[in-house]
């Protein structure tokens, strides 16, 4: 049985959460104001509320997530809220557009929930990626860079790359302009991101894993250039020099768009994912010409095209600093955050790899929040070691 006590604080808790969630739909009444504003009055209730305040931008944009019912989420952390805990740790995920999500969100960072701390102590180390990546020269010279250099090098074919804030940017320059091409060879690990901007002025972002071999100046009626794991292009327009992306023995030709490409080695299936103008992705069967937001997925071993309809925005979020999910696959997801984060999965059992959430959340967030996230639907637990996660089912 609940002590009365403890009865008194979680109602109380309830209670300001739904005063915040009130406050964030502009619905708060004079009476419930005051309640709010002497909350208010100590320094910690002040810092959380400004914390969930300002992190509205996070969900304006989508009604992606699910819509995790107020009992359910209010039943899971019920079972670890306990009396006399001080406010002290955040998660950065609150918005009004979704009601359910916001209570429980505000729920837990009133109450500081010490026994979660201790089960995540080993979270604090796992840091998200940062901007980084090594890149091979033509003459095989290799160069670690990250958006904190300032890295100028001219090279004999007529360019100069410019390593900055923003990422690596090729321009041409007056010079001794030779007409063969001279590769360079862009490389992330797990843990990195890359941006960078092509001579011809097409802009690349390079997720965790990922490969780009492009020149260091486009010659010829063409441009090409060879992808591994997953980028995403902004194509600058030339209708006289069409664009062409290769990957995995299938080639994409664009004029001018912006599209993502998936094709992991440890994947079931390539991935490509239109945003904007149109695509000809030619595979060794069949080839297919992509509207906006459609998707081809060509499977492992097999060259056949299927073509979905997506909401494309989601396949390029990780360009923008997010994580987002659809009623994903959990190994889906875990197998992204192991890239991000450098992790090792592990799972209690495989049937759970086939389990679906939907996820919004900041790429440069804590692995603690996401997985607090995904714990929330009262279907698994993580537990981790080092830079190991074992996925339990709560069933």
């Amino acid at each position: 049985m609940v002590a009365k006590n403890e009865n008194s604080m979680h109602t109380n808790n309830k209670k300001i959460a739904n005063l915040i969630t009130r406050y964030l739909k502009g619905e708060l009444s004079d009476t419930d104001r005051q309640v709010l504003e002497k909350w208010l009055e100590h320094e910690d209730n002040r810092r959380l509320f400004e914390k969930i305040t300002n992190k509205q931008n996070l969900l304006s944009q989508t009604i992606l997530l699910d819509k995790f019912a107020s009992e359910k989420a209010w039943s899971a952390i019920d079972q670890k809220i306990k009396p006399q805990r001080s406010i002290g740790r955040w998660i950065s995920y609150a918005a009004a557009v979704v009601v359910p999500l916001i209570l429980f969100f505000a729920v837990y960072q009133l109450t500081n929930d010490a026994d979660k701390r201790n089960d995540y102590a080993k979270a604090y180390e796992i840091k998200p990626g940062e901007n980084r990546a090594v890149l091979t020269l033509h003459d095989g010279s290799k160069v670690e860079v990250a958006n904190a250099d300032t890295l100028i090098d001219i090279l004999k074919s007529g360019t100069h790359i410019d390593i900055d804030s923003i990422g690596a940017n090729y321009k041409s320059v007056n010079g001794n302009k030779h007409e063969q091409l001279r590769y360079n060879t862009m490389i992330t690990s797990r843990g990195m991101e890359f941006n960078l901007v092509l001579e011809d002025g097409t802009r690349v972002w390079m997720n965790a894993e990922s490969q780009l071999r492009y020149p260091e100046r486009f010659v010829g009626n063409q441009r090409e250039v060879f992808v591994k794991g997953e980028v995403y292009l902004e194509v600058a327009k030339d209708s006289k020099r069409p664009f062409y992306v290769n990957f995995n023995n299938k080639r994409i030709k664009v004029l001018g768009t912006e599209f993502n490409v998936r094709s992991y080695e440890n994947e079931t299936a390539d991935v490509v994912t239109l945003l904007e103008g149109s695509i000809e992705l030619d595979a060794v069967q069949e080839s297919v010409i992509l509207s906006p937001d459609q998707q081809a997925v060509i499977k492992q071993n097999d060259d056949k095209i299927a073509v979905n309809s997506v909401d494309a925005n989601i396949y390029a979020a990780w360009k923008d600093g997010k994580f987002v999910y659809n009623n994903a696959e959990l190994e889906s997801i875990m197998r992204d955050l192991a890239r991000w984060y450098q992790l090792n999965i592990f799972y209690q059992n495989e049937s759970m790899k086939d389990s679906r959430f939907s996820l919004y959340t900041n790429r440069y967030d804590s692995i603690e929040e996401m997985l607090e996230i995904l714990e929330a639907t009262n279907k698994i637990k993580f537990e981790i070691f080092e830079n190991n996660i074992v996925i339990k089912s709560i069933n």
